[in-house]
């Protein structure tokens, strides 16, 4: 199988658009391939994380849905230029792939990279518009934050781009604040309805 034929069909699979004969093609596929698996487990974590970043709304009609499956269908997939299949167990997200999700907390906006289901962490990229807080929460695991761009004031210190914060089990973090803005990589525990959907 051609590697865009793959992506083609784990990332139907992850949305929930194939028919019968081609669900049961991916999973007899997925039994004898761990290719196929790996990009079957890759797309699905993507999905469930960002379906747990996402407002929870109603869900669309039946017609909706098959038209906005049908679009997609006759839509060409043009893979970016210069974009190269990456080897087994490797996944790469480019600096403008990706949506930004919104939270509960306005002005916070994240965007999902990875999940590690035998750790129970993620790595996610945080956002915060000028003038977010983060509210204040105890830590059930280690967490590390590092600073990309903008500034973040946490525990009686302004952290600025390339700075670093390590927290440990059990600490309690006082409310964060940005005064101008800011982007942050983050490594934390992924919550356990993150955990359970991206698990299928």
């Amino acid at each position: 199988m051609k590697c865009t034929d793959l992506q083609e069909l784990a990332a139907a699979h992850a949305a929930g658009a194939l028919d019968r004969a081609e669900l049961a093609r991916a999973e007899a596929l997925a039994a004898h391939d761990p290719d196929v698996r790996d990009e079957l487990a890759s797309l699905h974590d993507a999905a469930a994380a960002l379906a747990v970043s996402l407002p929870t709304g109603p869900a669309p009609s039946p017609e909706v849905r098959a038209r906005v499956l049908e679009q997609i269908a006759r839509t060409p997939q043009v893979r970016p230029a210069g974009a190269a299949d990456a080897p087994a167990g490797f996944t790469f997200h480019g600096r403008d792939e990706g949506e930004w999700q919104p939270t509960p907390i306005p002005g916070l906006r994240v965007k999902p990279l990875s999940i590690c289901h035998e750790k129970g962490y993620w790595t996610v990229l945080v956002e915060l518009a000028p003038g977010t807080s983060f509210p204040e929460h105890d830590h059930d695991g280690a967490e590390d934050l590092y600073v990309l761009s903008g500034d973040l004031v946490t525990e009686g210190r302004t952290l600025g781009a390339g700075d670093f914060l390590h927290a440990e089990p059990g600490t309690h973090h006082h409310a964060l604040y940005s005064p101008n803005g800011c982007v942050a990589l983050v490594i934390e525990p992924a919550r356990p309805e993150v955990l359970a959907a991206a698990r299928g």
